[in-house]
């Protein structure tokens, strides 16, 4: 009895074997039933419009080319785009007194060429148009009025603290500026007016204007007790 039993499963597993590997193909309709698979043909029929699928194949996206640029495209697009440095730069040391001044150019004609530097003033309006000095206070007096009967307003000023007092009537930055307004006011009447260079112990700076790439570098080396102190910055942008 068991061994029939057996005997009947083994030949169940073999039938349903063969059945679903589609050997027994001329039975389905006998049978009343088919093994499902990729072997079914009525799964062709149910496709819609079959003859548009189409197999493509997929390719690897190249870098630099897809709709997202690799990294190293789009650092170079960055750089593409930043405007690049300046070839030179404007640098200033200072203030310098006489003396310190003096080492500075000095140490400066070693490094650059001579046309390279200028020397710029702290201070502005240190050309005067004065009348004087007068150590006395009556002559002083007397100036003055005759100068307001020309519609002028003199203020008084010292070069040095204990010094004769002068009478400014103007202060300009140059001496050609200085130089046409004395002609002008020459032709107000004005006598006995002359310039006055005020700037003599006036403060001044060391400028390069147009320093390239290599002098940039080596004012940037320069070191600071070579300068009294100070070391080339960037000039102001308020400076002349």
């Amino acid at each position: 009895m068991l061994r029939a039993l057996v005997l009947v499963l083994l030949l169940a597993n073999a039938g349903f074997w063969a059945w679903r590997q589609g050997w027994l193909a001329p039975l389905h309709a006998l049978i009343g039933a088919a093994p499902e698979g990729e072997r079914e043909p009525g799964r062709l029929a149910l496709q819609v419009h079959p003859e548009r699928v189409q197999l493509v194949a997929a390719a690897a996206p190249v870098a630099g080319t897809g709709a997202e640029p690799s990294a190293s495209a789009a650092t170079a697009t960055m750089a593409a785009s930043e405007p690049a440095p300046p070839s030179t730069a404007c640098l200033e040391a200072g203030p310098f007194d006489a003396a310190g001044l003096a080492t500075a150019q000095a140490v400066l004609q070693v490094l650059l060429p001579a046309e390279a530097a200028s020397v710029r003033r702290l201070d502005a309006g240190t050309v005067w148009i004065a009348l004087g000095p007068y150590a006395e206070a009556a002559p002083l007096r007397q100036k003055r009025e005759e100068l307001q009967r020309l519609n002028l307003a003199p203020e008084s000023a010292r070069l040095v603290p204990d010094g004769a007092p002068y009478l400014v009537l103007e202060r300009h930055d140059s001496r050609d500026a200085a130089e046409a307004a004395l002609k002008a006011l020459a032709e107000r009447g004005l006598r006995n007016g002359r310039i006055v260079d005020a700037g003599a112990g006036t403060p001044r700076a060391l400028r390069v204007a147009a320093a390239d790439a290599s002098q940039q570098l080596l004012l940037a080396a320069l070191p600071a007790d070579r300068l009294g102190g100070r070391r080339f910055e960037p000039c102001p942008n308020d400076a002349p």
